[in-house]
């Protein structure tokens, strides 16, 4: 019997249990993925304790979660493309070199 390439995953995020179907090579990134997502949503509810706290429900410290890790992701994103121009110049400033 083969073992199926999917299978389900449970992952509990702000006190809510979610059940994913993913790929089982993914798995470890899931499971990193919820427990920053905790991490994270941990911070924020310590940086606004006190007053500043009380009209703050849940899903407020999951959507600055979501926010500050896209911004992250797009970050990343925009310095590998940066990278990835610079080392195709310097690849096409090599190949003109070696045609020398």
């Amino acid at each position: 019997m083969a073992i199926s390439e999917h299978f389900v995953i449970s992952l509990q995020i702000a006190g809510k249990t979610y059940r994913l179907r993913i790929k089982r090579r993914d798995e470890k990134a899931f499971r990193d993925a919820a427990k920053e997502i905790e991490r994270k949503i941990r911070q924020y509810k310590n940086y606004f304790s006190g007053p500043d706290q009380k009209d703050l429900e849940e899903l407020d410290y999951v959507v600055m979660t979501a926010i500050q890790a896209l911004s992250e992701h797009f970050d990343l994103d925009s310095r590998n493309k940066m990278f990835e121009n610079k080392i195709k110049a310097l690849t096409t400033e090599l190949d003109e070199y070696l045609k020398r």
